[in-house]
């Protein structure tokens, strides 16, 4: 019984953490099996026909219960990349699915605006899988939401190697036609979401900015504006001690230089856009940004 019940939760895990009979059985595992392992609690049942393992990601159990894959967002959080606030659970089904249930209780049937669920309809098919493939589940973000929403992610994913460059051009294929020259805003230098987020404003604003670019005795600075003005863009957790020192020795290196350095909050992003935005925007009105607006210039070398 025990052989039968790891049987039965082995194949179960090889498919991403849920499987439904048939593909049970098309791995050897016979039905009778599958009872044995849910009596013994190391298989649960997700709805009728498909089961999933204790161990399964939480959101790839409610998924399934739905109906579909895990998708969009949802397979991008599981992958740690950098998203901006979406509550939702996205799903995505095959266009002719219908009696979707909720992701609570397979008992009652979807209602997507009260369950918090976003529910992709696709004509490609392929919904037996536990969850999309990180390329397929970043192509559907792209059909729902901000395209920036999208672009953050992949971003992220450039950045941290779970997408490569060359890769651009799949996930393009992958898209949806009209979402596709959006890739050419992509930028894998960028290390968080409120660098890529600033970055798209600048750029739809025709102002020259780029990533992570190194100055001397300092290091890489998140955004540089034009020539000199420096955005250094802080996330939500706050930077005490030791970190805190090397933020405010680098500022000083910055300004000693003659670049104008603003550092820039998770939160003031998040909840105060429009005043940061019109004050970068000030800034370069200004000509704030270009060099010879400064009293003093970085020595060449230094």
């Amino acid at each position: 019984m025990a052989m039968a019940m790891t049987d039965a939760a082995a194949a179960i895990t090889r498919r991403g953490g849920v499987a439904n009979y048939r593909q049970l059985e098309s791995a050897g595992v016979p039905r009778s099996q599958v009872a044995l392992a849910c009596l013994s609690g190391s298989v649960w049942r997700v709805r009728n026909g498909w089961f999933a393992v204790p161990e399964t990601p939480a959101d790839v159990v409610r998924s399934a219960r739905v109906g579909g894959s895990l998708t969009g967002a949802s397979v991008a959080r599981l992958h740690g990349l950098w998203l901006l606030a979406d509550p939702l659970l996205h799903v995505r089904v095959a266009s002719t699915a219908s009696r979707l249930a909720s992701p609570a209780n397979r008992a009652t049937r979807l209602d997507a605006a009260r369950h918090g669920v976003c529910v992709h309809y696709s004509r490609a098919g392929g919904t037996d899988a536990a969850r999309d493939p990180l390329m397929r589940a970043l192509a559907e973000m792209f059909t729902c939401g901000p395209g920036d929403s999208a672009l953050v992610a992949v971003d992220s994913a450039l950045n941290r190697g779970e997408l490569r460059p060359h890769q651009l051009a799949d996930l393009a294929d992958a898209m949806v036609p009209h979402r596709r020259p959006l890739l050419a805003l992509c930028d894998g230098r960028s290390q968080s979401g409120l660098e890529t987020l600033v970055r798209l404003f600048l750029i739809r604003q025709r102002i020259r900015v780029r990533s992570q670019v190194r100055v001397a005795g300092v290091g890489h600075v998140d955004l540089l504006v034009g020539d000199r003005l420096v955005l250094e863009l802080d996330g939500e957790e706050f930077h005490t001690g030791l970190a805190f020192e090397e933020d405010r020795r680098r500022d000083f290196a910055l300004v000693q230089q003659g670049y104008l350095v603003l550092r820039i909050t998770y939160r003031m992003i998040m909840q105060d856009w429009q005043r940061v935005m019109d004050g970068i925007l000030a800034l370069v009105r200004r000509d704030e940004h270009r060099w010879r607006t400064a009293r003093v210039r970085p020595t060449p070398g230094r």
